[in-house]
């Protein structure tokens, strides 16, 4: 039986393993930044699923501070597969900050808290709602570098793009779960309408993106500002005072 303490200890692995690649990624040491990706994607991967056998199917089934990193991680080596090494491996000093907020300010998981979150749609609407959040924070992050000349300016967009539609899935998501729950399609809570807020500020950047008046600077700031929103209405929440590592022990993986 795997013991309550292999996720939170796993993942410090994981995150040693990203820190690692995002040095030689900066020492211009490729194969060896890939080499610790892969493996810090691998056991951060496994520590996500020991974990969600402590709570499954009563919590949320994924906490954003553990699983940006993760969800980085695999959007960076699709990159690198997609013949966009010099993109994906740009995210590697991104990946190991948000690993290293994750072990010294992230609060844990939750208790239970309600019965309604055993629905499946609940579990979904998290999924893609940080899968959406994942997308949209490496497309500014993406497009503040090729502000600066170090990547394309392209392949920004297209993630965003694809965060946006995650999103909408998640929404939809989140109207069954509400319906299935409340026999309502809204919930009317400040989740909603942070999740809300989001939406309506990437349908609003995607339209005037198809403006010629909108040149890229103006397109990478607007992308900035909505990676920030995100922090704010969803990622900071999550997170607590700084702490060392051992304080996020064991005891917060168990069922209550």
């Amino acid at each position: 039986m795997i013991s309550p303490s292999f996720p939170p200890n796993s993942f410090y692995i994981a995150a040693a393993f990203y820190l690692a690649a995002a040095i030689f990624h900066l020492l211009s040491m490729e194969k060896s930044a890939l080499c610790f990706l892969g493996g810090g994607l691998l056991i951060n991967m496994l520590s996500e699923i020991a974990a969600r056998l402590f709570i499954w199917p009563y919590c949320n089934m994924f906490a954003e501070p553990f699983f940006l990193p993760l969800c980085l991680s695999v959007i960076s080596l699709i990159l690198i597969v997609l013949s966009k090494a010099k993109d994906g491996l740009s995210l590697l000093p991104l990946i190991a900050l948000l690993s290293l907020i994750a072990i010294f300010f992230s609060e844990g998981y939750y208790p239970p808290f309600t019965i309604l979150s055993k629905s499946i749609h609940s579990h979904l609407f998290h999924l893609f709602g940080f899968i959406s959040h994942c997308c949209l924070i490496a497309g500014a992050y993406l497009a503040v570098w090729s502000l600066a000349g170090k990547i394309s300016d392209d392949i920004a967009y297209q993630i965003i793009i694809w965060g946006f539609a995650f999103l909408s899935l998640g929404g939809l998501f989140g109207m069954l779960w509400s319906y299935m729950g409340r026999s309502d399609f809204v919930s009317w809570n400040h989740y909603y309408f942070h999740s809300i807020a989001i939406w309506l500020y990437y349908a609003g950047f995607l339209h005037l993106h198809l403006l010629k008046g909108w040149d890229q600077n103006k397109k990478t700031w607007m992308l900035a500002g909505g990676a920030i929103m995100i922090f704010y209405l969803d990622y900071l929440p999550q997170i607590g005072r700084m702490h060392i590592p051992g304080v996020l022990d064991g005891g917060l993986y168990e069922l209550y």
